[in-house]
């Protein structure tokens, strides 16, 4: 025994060094594979020194127990002193790994150091100790003191904050009635308490993510921006939340409760509506879909007084419902324990017949669809028509025609219809509406003029057609903006542009040099307009007795030189990152409000590279980027742009330099065309460096962060 007990002393004594090794050197020390899985023992392991520790202080405190010095006794305080180094060792090996700060994180790492030397100094002084009652027991009770409050901060970790008393703290908590919420306050901070703060709280923050405030919340962390206002579906968060539960970066972890689909739909429809935080929550618009969810959400079920819709039709199935969400076609319920679903539509590229079709699987339960500015055809709407419980339908500028109009009338249950920027004109109106239950028409930009509409406000009058004026609440409105019918983008030799406005008697304005256009000084648009040079046009209608309209704007850019090859020599964000490197010089200039169709190219924390490859000798004198700016995104104008060209990439030379400005808060969500110009080079290779902005301005509520740059499309003259 006694040689046992020897070399156990040796490797305590040894065990300790390594310890305050670790705790000295913890902020240098690379982790390997092997030690990792150490760590990983710890919540496993540290119920032993515990239950082994209060029993070895039990012997101070029987009669008689002081002078107990057996050898089997000595070896069960050596195995207790033993067991607690090693859990101390694991639980900052552990440390190490997971990427972990906060406050309660270094309470409990230093209350397990503590109670690691504790251990050992009871072990290693015993009979210093056994010879002195008050004291010995003094000790005890500190030590055991210790171990219960390091291991309350150890449940806190775990399970998070308050786990211990969070049973009675429930009974604290009110729901606050819809009418008096705040968006973020009262919605959104709630349910990252409940599922997000035990990792990413004040006391334990994980990947540098605080969740426990606003300020934590809009900062992100080291992944980067948590969301992105109004782009959902290219948000980490709404990602990490979709991703199965069985993968590591799912979000909560699986060992931790997880988001109800009601909560999941919560967040993902508040940073649809642009992410409100002090706003009130009945200051949304009416029929906003965060509004109605979280409506739902807050009101008790029990409570009168909220008219909600009533179904006689069951939920789908939420496997299918999983099954029909992708990056390009977005499936929820309208509300808490609602079988009704809402589904919107992303990306022109994406959408096709086949894509609507797979709706039918749930065609009982969509009430509200979304095809905003996708292709969609006159043979869709016999799709369309089999949604046979849809209320809310949005066909805003799509290519339908009165033909398809028309196969809208199985609708029996369309309260809701919008057909603006269509070919719609008021014989399909007033065959259709008849035959549904519309309330609600919106036919903006649309050929029906002021006469026709008289007409059909007069045969349909408990029906709100709306067509181009904003009511300011006094006896002058508002025009809309003008619509540029031309789509943007790249044209080869020459373009046509043509803008019109839905009223008659409009005269509208415009200007070709990216300035705002005025009523007095800027041309007025009288025939399409003929561009042959890279141009940006603003437009606003004026007309007597009304306000001006907003812009309307679009980039036209001549294609000029077409690369025969690009390679891409640093990747981009794999969240971001076209499937074929060609889709930088295929002539699309991307969606601003869609920043994961395939068309951008979207760098954090790296410089992106290209090199644009031709089979001959070219002349190039100016390089054009399109990129985007989105401000509550992230998303900046870089802080650099270099192009190097030669005729091979071992021989390269600096042709040109930009650093475009950084806009000013408030500036609004666009796309950027930087041009960097130099004297004429022949060049068989160019290689482009773009930099993003490596520390967002100070006015930024995450100033000092890096910035993400987008490119889309790179246009060589």
């Amino acid at each position: 025994m006694q040689k046992i007990l020897k070399i156990g002393s040796g490797v305590l004594f040894g065990t300790m060094v390594f310890l305050l090794f670790l705790v000295v050197f913890q902020g240098v020390l690379s982790l390997p594979a092997w030690l990792a899985v150490a760590g990983r023992m710890h919540p496993m392991f540290l119920h032993f020194p515990i239950v082994l520790l209060l029993l070895s202080f039990i012997t101070i405190w029987v009669p008689g127990g002081k002078n107990l010095n057996d050898e089997w006794l000595s070896l069960l305080r050596l195995t207790a002193a033993l067991s607690a180094a090693l859990t101390a060792i694991m639980g900052m090996l552990l440390s190490l790994e997971d990427g972990r700060t906060g406050i309660l994180l270094e309470q409990h790492k230093w209350g397990g150091v503590i109670i690691a030397v504790l251990g050992f100094l009871f072990y290693a002084y015993f009979p210093l100790l056994a010879g002195k009652a008050l004291f010995a027991r003094a000790f005890t009770v500190i030590a055991t003191a210790a171990i219960i409050i390091t291991g309350h901060w150890g449940a806190d970790l775990t399970h998070g904050e308050d786990y211990v008393l969070g049973p009675l703290k429930k009974n604290e908590i009110h729901a606050v009635p819809p009418d008096k919420a705040v968006v973020f306050a009262d919605i959104i901070q709630p349910i990252l308490e409940k599922k997000c703060v035990s990792c990413h709280g004040k006391a334990s923050t994980k990947g540098g993510l605080l969740l426990s405030d606003i300020e934590g919340v809009m900062a992100g962390g080291k992944a980067g921006p948590l969301f992105i206002p109004g782009l959902p579906d290219t948000s980490l968060i709404i990602h990490r939340i979709q991703l199965p539960q069985e993968d590591k970066k799912h979000m909560p972890p699986s060992s931790k409760p997880q988001l109800t689909q009601a909560e999941a739909a919560l967040l993902y429809a508040w940073i649809q509506s642009g992410a409100a935080t002090d706003a009130p929550l009945f200051s949304l618009p009416e029929k906003d879909t965060f509004r109605v969810l979280a409506t739902n959400y807050l009101q008790p079920e029990e409570t009168p007084g909220m008219s909600e819709p009533v179904y006689d039709f069951a939920a789908a199935d939420e496997k299918k419902i999983a099954a029909l969400n992708n990056n390009y076609r977005i499936v929820v319920p309208l509300g808490k324990n609602s079988p009704a679903l809402s589904v919107n539509f992303f990306g022109k590229s994406a959408y096709s017949t086949k894509s609507l079709e797979e709706l039918l699987a749930v065609k009982q339960q969509v009430t509200q669809l979304s095809l905003a500015r996708m292709p969609v055809k006159d043979a869709d709407m016999k799709v369309i028509g089999q949604l046979v419980n849809l209320r809310k339908l949005n066909l805003n500028y799509t290519d339908i025609t009165p033909a398809g109009i028309s196969g809208l009338g199985a609708l029996k249950h369309l309260q809701e219809l919008t057909l603006s920027g269509t070919r719609v004109n008021p014989e399909a109106i007033e065959k259709l509406l008849p035959s549904t239950a519309i309330t609600s028409l919106f036919v903006w930009d649309t050929k029906i003029d002021s006469t026709q509409l008289l007409r059909l406000r007069a045969k349909f009058p408990s029906v709100d057609i709306q067509t181009g004026f904003v009511d300011k609440g006094d006896d002058i409105v508002a025009l809309s903006p003008p619509f540029i019918r031309t789509p943007a983008g790249i044209f080869d030799k020459d373009a046509s542009v043509e803008i019109t406005h839905p009223f008659k008697g409009v005269e509208i304005r415009y200007t070709l040099d990216e300035t705002e256009p005025d009523s007095v000084n800027s041309p007025v648009y009288t025939t399409p307009l003929h561009i042959d040079k890279n141009t940006t046009i603003k437009a606003r209608a004026f007309k007597k007795g009304w306000y001006g309209s907003g812009d309307a704007q679009a980039s036209f850019i001549k294609r000029g030189v077409v690369p025969d090859s690009v390679v891409l020599v640093s990747k981009p964000d794999p969240k971001y990152m076209p499937s074929q490197a060609t889709a930088l010089i295929d002539g699309q200039l991307g969606d601003v409000s869609n920043i994961s169709n395939g068309d951008w190219f979207g760098y954090y924390g790296s410089d992106a590279a290209y090199y644009l490859l031709f089979k001959k000798t070219v002349t190039i004198k100016d390089v054009l980027l399109n990129m985007m700016q989105n401000l509550g995104g992230h998303i900046f104008p870089p802080a650099t742009i270099d192009i190097w060209g030669g005729a091979d990439s071992s021989h390269l030379r600096l042709l040109g330099s930009s650093s475009p400005t950084v806009p000013e808060k408030g500036s609004p969500s666009r796309l950027l065309q930087e041009q960097v110009q130099f004297p004429p080079a022949e060049v068989q290779c160019l290689k482009i460096m773009v930099r993003p902005a490596a520390a967002l301005p100070a006015w930024h509520d995450s100033k000092g962060k890096p910035a993400w740059a987008f490119i889309s499309e790179v246009v060589l003259d």
